[in-house]
């Protein structure tokens, strides 16, 4: 990547992720010592699209969908798979990337562009925007799920802005798992896309011949409308 200095997570940022390294991707290198921490999503995800076969009856919103890679892989078994990115060069490789889903450029907030229009059975955000949240009421179906995974042990966001439209969390995962970084730069990398400058120093603290150890942590949410 290029060394010239943006903003994180701004939108020019995102743009440059997506040029450079083909979408929605880490830009730093790291090994896991154990099982994946997004498991959990992905098993709660799949159990409410049935077991492998097309489900026309599921209608699915995906907020913050990235290059589309869940797209590509779910969109074909449900209903109707939409899906929203506020970047343009992502929305361009999702719709690429998943041509069964119904890709659209939205940022969570002001008018709901008519392709995004519910209802939906369940709303999914893999590390995308919690402020569709705040959209729930007009965009769930009666009986909608929403799930959700982030990328810390605690994204108090979540559960305020669920209570504030009126749903419940049913389910709440906190994963975390051991791995490494290999070099000081991945770890400024990292620090630098999770916003925790005051880290960096844990390197020349902590590191040994293998990298430096941290723990990879995924909080995720199950939720409902409050009856």
């Amino acid at each position: 990547m290029t060394t010239e200095p943006l903003k994180p997570h701004s939108r020019e940022w995102y743009a440059r992720l997506a040029r450079e390294l083909g979408g929605y991707r880490h830009p730093w290198a790291r090994v896991l010592e154990g099982p994946d921490p997004e498991l959990t999503f992905d098993a709660l995800l799949m159990e409410r699209l049935g077991p492998g076969v097309r489900v026309p009856a599921v209608r699915v919103l995906e907020a913050g969908c990235g290059h589309g890679p869940d797209a590509a892989r779910f969109a074909s078994r449900v209903g109707r798979w939409a899906a929203f990115d506020a970047v343009p060069e992502l929305v361009a490789q999702a719709r690429g990337n998943a041509p069964h889903a119904d890709v659209h450029e939205w940022t969570a907030k002001g008018e709901v562009p008519s392709g995004l229009r519910g209802p939906f059975d369940l709303i999914v955000s893999r590390r995308g925007p919690t402020s569709v949240i705040l959209r729930l009421p007009e965009l769930a179906a009666p009986g909608a799920e929403f799930l959700y995974v982030g990328p810390r042990l605690d994204v108090p966001q979540v559960p305020d802005r669920l209570a504030a439209v009126g749903w419940e969390v049913r389910g709440e995962w906190r994963v975390s798992v051991r791995a490494r970084v290999p070099t000081r730069q991945d770890w400024v990398t990292r620090c630098e896309w999770m916003t925790e400058p005051e880290r960096v120093p844990e390197w020349d603290a902590h590191a040994g011949p293998d990298g430096l150890p941290y723990r990879e942590e995924r909080y995720v949410v199950l939720a409902s409308k409050r009856s």
